[in-house]
């Protein structure tokens, strides 16, 4: 079983509903001071799930 961090959770529905401004928000809170791990985890939401525009 997997723990997401709150910030990858908060990414993922963003990038689930195609939420570009919370999704740069979150990128740029992650980039500034977020785990190797988030980066990671938010790499692996992009790659492998559909973002909300595309539905």
């Amino acid at each position: 079983m997997t723990v997401q961090s709150d910030v990858v959770r908060r990414f993922t529905d963003a990038w689930k509903r195609g939420d570009d401004h919370m999704i740069n928000q979150i990128t740029i809170e992650v980039t500034q001071g977020g785990s190797d791990a988030d980066i990671v985890a938010i790499s692996r939401v992009m790659s492998s799930t559909p973002h909300g525009s595309r539905k």
